[in-house]
């Protein structure tokens, strides 16, 4: 699974906009990991299941 076929699969806009957050903050260079917690404490409390994808590409560096 990818961000694009989470993304693809989704209809929430909501949703989408907490996984694209989360996802370009990743990609940043200088990692802020106290910002991203707080986008990926968002994304949990939203769904968790689209969390647990999400948070296996971002350990795995899958951003493409």
């Amino acid at each position: 699974m990818t961000f694009k076929d989470i993304l693809t699969n989704l209809d929430d806009q909501v949703l989408k906009g907490l996984v694209l957050k989360v996802k370009n903050e990743c990609m940043k260079k200088d990692i802020q990991w106290s910002e991203v917690r707080v986008f990926l404490k968002n994304l949990k409390d939203y769904d968790e299941q689209i969390f647990l994808a999400v948070l296996n590409l971002v350990i795995e560096k899958k951003y493409k």
